[in-house]
């Protein structure tokens, strides 16, 4: 089923209606391409649809993707912070799906509504949370099926190309691929820049050839290792051992340099001349030390 709101002219008629406009504030560039929402479903489908799963939507907007995915006929969480948009899903778009769930406000303050969920995530990711909103699906969903993304174009690059802490945090949880990129007058109101979808897949645990954090603790060790090694831009490791605020106290600045000398990785080696596997061996290491 195709949104109402899903033409510059229709979307322009509401906002008359309404006496509204995109607020810049919460991202509102509104997908209006067709042939991109059929390949964002089309390329979502077969990853969950022959699985016990729910959906999750971050930011429905006019409903451009909602309706498709609410089509699917699968329970769906909705998440949608402006107050226009919520009325608009309380009066058009609940009455007709009864296997939606709206939430109301700020998405990070209402996640943890599918963090017990076998749940699988779409999002038009604002530019601004982008990454704390990826990192807390990462940590908090355990049973996390999956997510396309629509994030800045040059964010998904980075993702993929770039060895970064980001990157090598996320590596720990999930396959990171870029799937297409989106012109920006796929969108009205234009933006200035282009966009681009990513998946993010989980690891099967079955085939995982390397340790994953698994608890809150080991997730807060993980990040700290790589904010510490990450802390100044293409210095030697060494420097950011001992110049690093992320690792001050010397416990902690010694257990990274055993876990270092255990893992082979030459301190005078900077953090992009690393791969993901090496991380993550340090990671295990760095574990290991502390909890012994």
């Amino acid at each position: 089923m195709k949104s109402p709101y899903s033409t510059i002219s229709q979307i322009q008629a509401f906002f008359e209606r309404k006496g509204i406009r995109a607020q810049k504030k919460f991202g509102q560039n509104f997908l209006i391409d067709g042939n991109m929402v059929d390949y964002i479903i089309n390329a979502a489908k077969p990853l969950f649809s022959e699985r016990d799963i729910t959906l999750a939507e971050i930011g429905i907007g006019l409903g451009t993707l909602t309706y498709p995915i609410l089509s699917l006929e699968i329970e769906t969480d909705l998440f949608e912070i402006d107050f226009a948009y919520i009325q608009l899903a309380k009066e058009e778009i609940l009455p007709i799906f009864p296997k939606a769930i709206l939430h109301e406000g700020d998405a990070l303050e209402n996640l943890h509504h599918i963090f017990p969920k076998n749940v699988f995530i779409f999002g038009n990711l604002p530019y601004h949370l982008t990454t704390e909103i990826i990192n807390t699906i990462m940590i908090q969903c355990r049973s996390f099926q999956g997510g396309i993304f629509m994030v800045q174009k040059e964010f998904a690059e980075r993702l993929v190309k770039e060895t970064s802490s980001l990157s090598v945090f996320l590596s720990a949880f999930c396959e990171i691929k870029y799937l297409k990129t989106v012109h920006k007058n796929c969108f009205f109101p234009i933006p200035k820049i282009h966009s681009a979808l990513i998946l993010l897949a989980p690891k099967d645990p079955k085939t995982r050839d390397h340790w994953t954090p698994q608890s809150s603790q080991e997730v807060e060790i993980w990040s700290r290792m790589l904010r510490t090694l990450f802390w100044g831009k293409r210095k030697q490791i060494q420097v950011s051992l001992r110049e690093s605020p992320f690792s001050e106290d010397p416990p902690f600045r010694e257990a990274l340099g055993k876990a270092l000398l255990l893992s082979e990785i030459p301190p005078t080696k900077r953090p992009e001349e690393l791969n993901n596997k090496q991380f993550l061996t340090l990671g295990q290491h760095l574990l290991d030390v502390l909890t012994k």
